[in-house]
Order: C-alpha cells, then structure tokens, then sequence
C-alpha cells in the first residue's frame, strides 16, 4: 500500500510537473505573441477566407467613360483628396449591392462626367447602369442596373466599431479586380475635409491597404457587415485610408431612393467649439462641452427663435454636443420644417453667471443648394437628365428676369435629353410655351403635355433656341 501511495504521489507530482512544463511553455508561447505585437484573443481569427467568399458576389466592378473633355483634368493636389481612377477616359472604381433588384452604391467621384457606366459583376455578366440619384457632399452615387436576385450586403452599425477592430476591404485597386486586404480600425472621426466637411468629420481610419480603384468598396467588419465604404486616402503617406461611416451611408442612400437628392436642414449659425481655457475663463464647470455661438445669420432659422449670439448650445434633439461636425451633421439631417429642442447656456450681460436655457427652433431648408430632381421616374428615364436651379450669378449674367429658368446639371448618354440636343449648362426657359420658373412646374408641364410634340425653348451661353421633345409616351 505503501508502495502503491508512493507511486500515485510520485505520479501526482510527475503529471504536475508535466502541467507545469506545458503552462510554461503556454506563457512562452503568449508572451511571444505579445512581444510580436499580436493580442492572444485575436489567436482564433487564422483566416478571412469564408467572409470573402461571402461577400465577393456582393461586390462589383464599375467602369466609366467619361467626356473626351475629361482627359485635360489634372489629379487632386491636396493632402487628403478623393481616389481617383488611374485614367479619366476609362475610368475605374468599385461599388457594392444595396438592394436585391439592382441598387448598387459607390463614390459620387467614380462616376462623376461619365457618359456611361457598367457595372460588371463576380459572375462576369456585364450591365448598363443608370444614376439615381448622386450626393456630392458626401461623395455617394446610387446607381441600377437591370438585374434581379442578386445578393445584397448587410449593414452593420458604425457606431459600435471600436478602434484596433479587423476590418476587411474589398474592392479593384488598379484595375486588380476583387483584391482583398485587412487591417484594423485605426481612428474614428476624422475631419479630414476641414472646409468641405465632406462626411461630418466621422471618417472612419483604417490601415487596411486601399488604392485607386477601391473608391466605392465595403469595408467590412468580422461578421460580413458593411461598416464603411472606402473613399479617401492620404497622398502624403501609406496604410492611412477612410471610410464614409455605414450609419451615415444608410440616411443618405433612403434618401437617394426615395428623392434622388439629399434635403439638409439649415439653421444659419456661425458656430465653433469651445476648449479648455475657455471653459475655465467663462466661469463654468471643467467639464462643461458645447458649441458656441459666435454669429446669427440675418433671416436665418435660427434668427427667428430664442437663439442668442454667445449662447453655449449643449445639446440638440436630446443629443450632448462636443464637436462642431456633430451639430452640423444633426442639423443637416433633420427635415426642414421640424422643429427640434435645443438646450444652450446663456449669461446675461453685465452678469457672471451662467443659466440653462430650453426651447424648440423650427429648422429651414439650406439655401443656395441645388435642387437636383428626377423628372418622374418613367420620364426621368427616357430624358436621363438632371436639373438644378439656376445659379444667381448666371442669372444676372443672362439678364434673366425673375426666377424664370431651371438649368441642366448633366445630360447621359443615350437618352432624350441627348437625342434632342441638350447639354449641360443650358437654361429650360420655356416648355409646351409655357414660362418654367422651377423645377416642379417643368414637372407638370412634361406629363401634362406627354403625348404631344413639346417645344422647349433654351437658353446657351448668350443665345436662345428651340429644342423639340418628341411624345414621351410613342418613346420607350
């Protein structure tokens, strides 16, 4: 017995030496891991090979020809410019299905000045494309093609993406089609537009490697979510790219089918944050945040609410304020004609101290922006042109009376717009010889008067002419 308690003990210690030998070489083999930079939860993660198969008949390949006037544009010079393809004539890009029936979004920038644009997918099937709709602020371009059953990517939520997350690219840097890369999250909310704000200062960072070519491909996360679509890079240094967040794609994709254009609140304020020493000098609590309030613009929304110049805003519709970009953002997605509470802290003059102020401001539509349509869908799609208001300098360079004219934005390949001779730049002054004074009254006009011959009378440059819409409804 023993003999036999003597072999168990010296067994029981042989094993724990054993365990203790393995633990060791466990530790080793971590603390190398963590030496080499690699995080021992990321162990599991050995390959992306199921998400890219996943994913790559969600993904597509776009091609453009664009203007012969195109090929003298020179490439961006700025630090954080847009991807450009690497010819202008054939211009290259990539996009990704929204919607099962032939939605697909890429960069505004890919398809911009194209004559024509297909869009071929991982089958290798290749299809016309036509524009729905386009958003150049924030650089978004939806587009169809004539195709059903197809496979649709999922959206995920940017908001919760942390830093040091994977992330996945997908797209045709160089001409290379479906070309895969991975990387993390290196930052959220870049501002790297400072004058133009392109996407509200909410870029996503990634060290994922992107080129020209991958302008308008998903960036996705872990799970096969599309978190971002890859859009910038910094020319001054490698492995730095950005992706408009997927929160933001989605409000402005719902309003591209649903309108065609985007409608920005506006509430004319002359705005900037506030930093520490501030913040100290004012008198308030160290940890007060806002934007601050530095000028009202005259016959602005905000003019004509309880809004002060020097007000400290803290926040709008319930949300806390911070950043500049974040207001900005709130504001421009809210509809005009809501009205939204604002909080703000305000002190009266001659007096230190600082009081809570709440009140609800009825937001407005932003001035001076193009108010792009599609004329009908059914008569948008047999004229494929795009029509703005007519700018104020062109107006009074025209001598054109009152608000009378819409201008033409872009006319594509292959439409009426084109066949009767419009071009871009010109003037509808007049239409079935009725005067058009805006957009929705050329509307009216065209389907009223579809099944006859409609003349519409144009102004180019310093001259006028008469164009002649054959019947919309004989063209199919």
């Amino acid at each position: 017995m023993a003999e036999q308690r003597r072999s168990r003990t010296g067994g029981l210690r042989a094993l724990n030496a054993r365990a203790w030998r393995t633990m060791a070489c466990l530790a080793l083999g971590l603390s190398v891991l963590a030496a080499a930079g690699v995080p021992a939860q990321a162990q599991p993660l050995r390959t992306f090979a199921p998400l890219v198969k996943e994913q790559v008949p969600r993904v597509v390949h776009i091609k453009t020809g664009a203007a012969q006037e195109s090929k003298e544009q020179s490439p961006p010079t700025e630090q954080f410019g847009p991807f450009r393809p690497p010819e202008f004539i054939s211009g290259r890009g990539t996009g990704f299905i929204v919607d099962s029936n032939g939605l697909i979004v890429t960069n505004f920038h890919v398809i911009q000045g194209s004559e024509s644009i297909e869009v071929v997918l991982s089958t290798e099937d290749i299809y016309k494309a036509k524009v729905l709709g386009v958003d150049e602020r924030t650089d978004l371009a939806l587009i169809q093609i004539e195709a059903t059953n197809l496979q649709a990517v999922k959206f995920g939520d940017s908001n919760r993406i942390e830093v040091g997350d994977w992330v996945v690219a997908i797209g045709d840097p160089l001409g290379l089609n479906y070309s895969v890369t991975a990387g993390i999250v290196s930052a959220k909310g870049r501002n790297i537009f400072d004058s133009e704000n392109t996407a509200y200062g909410e870029f996503i960072q990634t060290d994922a490697a992107i080129n020209p070519g991958n302008s308008g491909g998903p960036l996705y996360n872990l799970d096969g979510e599309v978190i971002g679509m890859n859009t910038a890079i910094s020319s001054r240094g490698q492995g730095i790219g950005f992706a408009v967040p997927s929160n933001l794609l989605v409000e402005i994709l719902r309003q591209l089918k649903e309108k065609g254009r985007v409608v920005r609140g506006w509430l004319g304020v002359v705005i900037q944050e506030v930093t520490v020493d501030w913040v100290k000098s004012m008198g308030l609590p160290d940890r007060t945040r806002g934007i601050l309030v530095n000028d009202i613009v005259p016959n602005a929304p905000a003019s004509k609410s309880p809004l002060r110049k020097g007000d400290l805003i803290v926040s709008f519709g319930g949300e806390k304020l911070k950043r500049v970009p974040h207001l900005q953002k709130l504001v421009a997605f809210t509809q005009p004609g809501q009205k939204v509470r604002v909080e703000v802290l305000r002190r009266e003059e001659g007096k230190p101290e600082w009081k809570t102020a709440a009140f609800e401001i009825e937001i407005g539509r932003e001035p001076g922006e193009p108010e792009v349509v599609r004329v009908g869908r059914s008569i948008m799609d047999k004229l494929d042109v795009t029509l703005s208001v007519v700018p104020d300098t062109a107006r009074q360079k025209l001598g054109l009376n009152g608000g009378q004219g819409v201008q033409v934005e872009r006319v594509g390949s292959g439409g009426l717009g084109q066949k009767i001779g419009l071009a871009a730049g010109d003037i509808i002054l007049e239409a079935a010889r009725r005067e058009v004074r805006t957009r929705d009254e050329l509307m009216r006009i065209l389907e009223e008067n579809s099944a006859n011959r409609i003349p519409l009378l144009v102004q180019r440059e310093n001259r006028t002419l008469y164009l002649t819409l054959q019947s919309l409804e004989s063209n199919h």
